[in-house]
């Protein structure tokens, strides 16, 4: 958590020290390198995790693979770039591209030994490499930022900590390669990787086609608006639960073939889920007018989009658990009429949106199609692992009814300026609402002390 910490402050100082077409730019850069992410690593990730046996044979096999795979993408990147800067009429990505892809085959060689370390639920070895990625980008990218890099600070940062992120992964988890692949491991990789990168490609799209949109017809200033309200507005769902989830799907795995013990792991990691993401998406709204308007006044126009995307962040935290449980019981399959209904709904009406109601049309209609998503999602959960809708429910309830509550409280105690002072409000606000919560939550029920009790036991 320190580390991605130390990322969060990383990107609230970069926008301090950068200017919103920085972010729109760099926002391009990531937006084409995460995309051909999507297929790198052909879903061998998530086969080696469901792998039952030859673990070390597929492991080699893989790295092999996925290494000629990820050399091919960077060479086609590096000659599609002046597509990409043409596409988006942006001169200054063609070489942003060809440096910033390199990234790609850092990642894909990477991947396998964390994956491996996931899969053998050695977690104290396998947040290292993680931690010392988000650890170093953030404090590179902040130095090369204030000696003036601009955008180049971003592309520094990503190369310098995916170098440390593989070196430290090799290390914790080596793998003997062996030269000759084997053709029929291979193909049990792919049999069940090809449902994976499916859904992975459809999720990406989901999550990016908003980008491609908001690029291409509103130009780098609002692309780098939306890409630094998308960041903040995500803490929930990238800070927390992404690395939650990477816990979460080895463990169901273990128990994927007794429904009542997957069940009852699932209902209480998103009980734990809840009470962490629903007041922090809460917080963002509450406090992001007075941390904008009192240290990044070039940002103001970001406002609105952060409170709003903090809807989309929240809801996409909270079903990442639903996510592993259809992996784990191997019923990837099952999301994919979700988000190829998704990819459809946002690529019919972001054209219109964005043409008569702008950012804030964008804002509103990803989170109309997450609710969607999610709704549909539970329901599917639900007859997969006999799911008790009620049950589901009710762990929600404490947790929100208790920020709606704290929420409201620090507003009326905000506006009633009897103490006065410049950052009374923020100072309110920024104390004031975790510890009503705190205490709020304590009061009202266990859940709060349990998930104390629980991280100091998987600490020891």
């Amino acid at each position: 958590m320190i580390s991605r910490l130390i990322s969060f402050i990383a990107t609230l100082i970069l926008a301090k020290l950068l200017t919103p077409e920085a972010f729109g730019i760099i926002g391009y850069g990531f937006l084409i390198v995460n995309a051909i992410s999507m297929i790198r690593e052909m879903g061998f990730n998530s086969a080696l995790i469901y792998q039952k046996n030859n673990i070390e044979r597929a492991a080699s096999t893989s790295l092999l693979f996925i290494i000629l795979w990820s050399l091919f993408l960077y060479l086609l990147v590096f000659g599609l770039a002046p597509v990409a800067s043409h596409f988006f009429r942006e001169s200054r990505l063609t070489s942003l591209l060809r440096v910033l892809t390199v990234s790609l085959v850092l990642n894909s060689i990477s991947s396998i030994p964390m994956a491996l370390l996931s899969k053998e639920i050695d977690f104290k070895k396998r947040v290292v490499p993680e931690v010392l990625n988000l650890t170093v980008y953030g404090i590179v990218t902040v130095f090369f930022a204030s000696l003036g890099l601009n955008y180049w600070a971003f592309v520094i940062g990503v190369l310098t900590a995916d170098i440390i992120q593989l070196v430290a992964a090799l290390i914790l988890r080596p793998i003997k390669i062996r030269i000759k692949p084997e053709l029929t491991i291979l193909k049990e990789l792919f049999g069940f990787g090809k449902n994976v990168i499916g859904l992975n490609i459809l999720n990406f799209t989901i999550r990016n086609i908003d980008d491609f949109f908001v690029g291409r017809m509103l130009g780098t200033v609002q692309m780098g608006i939306y890409n630094f309200s998308y960041r903040i507005a995500n803490i929930p769902a990238t800070n927390i639960t992404n690395v939650l989830s990477k816990v979460m799907f080895p463990g169901f795995t273990k128990i994927a073939h007794d429904t009542e013990r997957l069940r009852n792991g699932f209902l209480r990691a998103f009980s734990y889920i809840s009470y962490i993401t629903i007041p922090v998406t809460f917080y963002i709204i509450l406090v992001t007018p007075d941390v904008i308007s009192h240290f990044l006044p070039q940002w103001l126009a970001a406002i609105l989009p952060i409170q709003l995307i903090a809807y989309f962040g929240g809801l996409r935290s909270l079903g990442s658990g639903s996510g592993s449980i259809f992996l784990a019981k191997g019923k990837p399959n099952l999301l994919l009429p979700i988000s190829l209904t998704q990819v459809i709904f946002l690529g019919v009406l972001l054209y219109p949106t964005i043409h008569f109601f702008g950012l804030i049309g964008v804002c509103i209609l990803v989170n109309v199609d997450m609710t969607i998503s999610f709704v549909w999602s539970i329901n599917r959960l639900k007859k997969l692992i006999d799911l008790s809708l009620k049950a589901f429910f009710m762990t929600l309830i404490i947790p929100t009814l208790v920020s709606i509550a704290g929420y409201i409280l620090m507003l009326i105690l905000a506006n009633w300026n009897a103490i006065g002072g410049r950052y009374y409000s923020l100072i309110l606000k920024g104390i004031g609402f975790p510890v009503f919560y705190y205490l709020a939550t304590n009061l009202l029920s266990s859940t709060p002390k349990e998930m104390i009790s629980d991280f100091f036991k998987s600490d020891r």
